[in-house]
């Protein structure tokens, strides 16, 4: 069975958006180079956010977003975000109990507040996704990923209970084009990797049509109608 690698981000800068987080996050850099830069999440079972160049992107609103833990205090983790750089934004969220924020790429992403324990305040707590199908799309990661159902409805946890959510929700609108956003499934060291891609093909991901070239790994789209990549085990 894949793990989840990593949540991967188009940057224009990749090196000036994972500065941003990597201090949001105290999150420690893992690589920086020509192609992105990747941080170790911090608080996490092993998961990386990787930050790869792109010279132009898909603008708001995204289906994917990062949801932050702000706890009792989730105003002043707002406010210390904004000293970093980010900046408030009004995306049609109405009178709500968190704080939405983007990043300097202009990535939205929330603030929320709540008690949870096992989290600290300012970690990330989910990555939302909004699906075609959240039906499928939450039975698909499901099974990919060996992930466990969550106590709140259409979220998914990483069996040692640790570490942040997976959260499934209808799309707001259709899909506009390639998600600057996305997930990166790995297989492991002893695993087949054209066995485990026939398996996530079984399960209702379909190829993805692409002009990139030829590439170490393939990029898939799953059945919510997002993109995912499977990498070959390091």
């Amino acid at each position: 069975m894949p793990h989840l690698d990593s949540i991967v981000i188009d940057a224009q800068d990749p090196a000036r958006l994972a500065g941003f987080w990597a201090v949001a996050l105290d999150a420690p850099v893992a690589y920086q180079g020509d192609d992105g830069t990747r941080l170790l999440l911090p608080e996490q079972f092993e998961l990386f956010l990787d930050f790869v160049p792109v010279s132009e992107r898909l603008e708001r609103p995204h289906r994917l977003h990062l949801d932050l833990y702000g706890g009792a205090e989730h105003t002043e983790v707002a406010r210390q975000l904004t000293e970093l750089g980010a900046a408030p934004v009004d995306i049609g969220q109405g009178q709500v109990p968190w704080v939405v924020l983007t990043d300097p790429d202009d990535y939205a992403f929330c603030v929320l507040p709540g008690q949870v324990e096992g989290i600290d305040p300012g970690s990330i707590m989910a990555v939302t996704i909004e699906a075609d199908d959240k039906d499928a799309a939450f039975a698909f990661w499901r099974e990919a990923t060996g992930w466990l159902p969550a106590q709140e409805e259409y979220t998914l946890r990483h069996p040692s209970g640790a570490g942040l959510l997976l959260a499934f929700f209808d799309s707001v609108e259709p899909k506009r084009g390639k998600n600057p956003m996305h997930l990166d499934l790995r297989t492991g060291p002893e695993e087949d990797y054209d066995a485990v891609l026939r398996g996530l093909l079984d399960r209702g991901a379909t190829l993805a049509e692409h002009d990139w070239g030829q590439l170490p790994w393939t990029v898939l789209i799953d059945p919510g109608g997002n993109e995912c990549c499977l990498l070959r085990a390091d």
